[in-house]
């Protein structure tokens, strides 16, 4: 018998926000610079066929700036290749995601490059706020900021970072990205969208750069396609549709402090009354294994720190503060190719069973060398004492093979698209 929402939500009994944290976190196509891969893992070059939705529900009328924002977002002469857009990397038939599996994406003049952070789904990000904390804010209450170590505050700031990175849309400079924008079809729109004051000369090309990123920002946070909150979740929470028994005991793992514990870094209720989105906006230390196909981690002394390489003044320097990744939204993650910032692993279940044994059964994750298992082998030991240890990590495995299969079936209700309750729920999610 389908299970209703009320029945399920426990609240976290302690306050703390690490735990639980699927990464996929921001990289090329959005904020890694690094190096190309020595091989992609197999099977990493397909493209996966896009997945049905639900017909989207007819939109207010965008305004100007976002409808300028919309054609730049598709326009691929953009970049240096000529050949690269923001939905290249973004693609809307793929929530806004990849439309393939490679562990990183690549960009560059000749589309030889490859950044070093698996490229992220830009939806749900219209509420993530600027980063905020001090430099005595304690690393689990840094909030906010994009990319994977909040360097940025803004979705115009963001947008700057890949059209200049020479890993991905490589413009070199603001007057080489100012002069195509100013050659293109779209140019006159500028004046309209970004009415100049009476007199003014037309902008210069910082200026007009500028306002592109501003369109772009306006674009993602106008276009519900971006934020539709139309999710099975979010019908029962409407009580417009009831879950599964499956996808009700895996919610009821997800909120289990003891088993679980994923509330505690993905909220699955609501203080506020807004939709949820699954994050608490913060930041979490997972271990996640190290990619060797990434040609960065070729050199056995490089490693991608995350938050403690932040510009920000907050965690500059600060030690305890590396091997921190921001917390993504789950909201379509069972739609994600490859998970955390470095991409190293590329199915859902595969997360989650090392969460269930990353600590009581590290040898399945880590590389085993002279008979000693390399524990969070890509973070350097001075470090690893800033790595999550509460459940489910730590010495006792708290959730079962079961739990797993549950967890799996309630994510699969984070998708956007539901058509509705008499959409079936997937094979072994009744």
């Amino acid at each position: 018998m389908p299970v209703a929402l009320e029945t399920l939500f426990v609240l976290p009994r302690r306050a703390s926000f690490l735990g639980l944290g699927l990464l996929f976190l921001l990289g090329a196509c959005g904020g890694g610079g690094g190096s190309s891969p020595t091989a992609a893992p197999a099977g990493a070059a397909s493209s996966p066929s896009p997945p049905a939705s639900a017909p989207s529900p007819t939109p207010k009328p965008l305004s100007l700036q976002a409808q300028l924002g919309e054609r730049i977002f598709h326009d691929r002469n953009l970049s240096g290749s000529g050949r690269m857009s923001c939905a290249t990397c973004h693609d809307p038939a793929f929530f806004h995601g990849p439309p393939n599996s490679l562990p990183v994406q690549v960009g560059g003049a000749f589309e030889t490059e490859f950044g070093t952070r698996a490229a992220p789904s830009l939806r749900y990000l219209e509420r993530l706020p600027a980063f905020t904390g001090t430099a005595q804010t304690a690393v689990a209450d840094l909030r906010g900021g994009l990319m994977a170590d909040g360097r940025v505050d803004t979705l115009a700031e963001q947008v700057k970072l890949p059209w200049f990175n020479p890993r991905e849309m490589d413009n070199g400079n603001a007057a080489i990205l100012a002069r195509k924008l100013r050659g293109a079809a779209y140019a006159s729109d500028f004046g309209r969208a970004f009415p100049p004051a009476a007199g003014a000369s037309a902008p210069d090309d910082d200026s007009l750069v500028t306002q592109a990123s501003q369109a772009l920002q306006s674009f993602q946070i106008e276009d519900p396609r971006f934020h539709p909150y139309d999710s099975k979740f979010d019908w029962v929470q409407q009580g417009r549709a009831q879950f599964s028994n499956a996808e009700a005991r895996g919610l009821r793992v997800f909120n289990d402090t003891q088993r679980g514990h994923c509330a505690s870094c993905h909220p699955s209720f609501s203080l506020n009354k807004q939709p949820i989105v699954f994050t608490t906006l913060g930041y979490s230390a997972l271990a996640v294994p190290r990619n060797t196909a990434l040609q960065s981690n070729a050199d056995a002394a490089a490693f991608d720190l995350g938050l403690c390489q932040s510009p920000h003044v907050a965690v500059k320097g600060r030690v305890e503060s590396c091997g921190f990744f921001r917390i993504p939204s789950l909201r379509n993650v069972e739609h994600r190719p490859v998970f955390f910032h470095n991409g190293t692993f590329n199915s859902l279940e595969q997360v989650l069973r090392f969460y269930a044994t990353r600590d009581t059964d590290p040898a399945q994750w880590y590389p085993t060398v002279a008979g000693q298992v390399q524990l969070y082998d890509d973070l350097p030991l001075a470090l690893q004492a800033n790595v999550e240890r509460n459940a489910p990590f730590g010495p006792r495995r708290t959730m079962s093979d079961a739990d797993i299969a549950d967890i799996l079936c309630f994510l699969r209700t984070l998708s956007d698209g539901y058509t509705g309750p008499a959409t079936p729920p997937p094979p072994g999610c009744n």
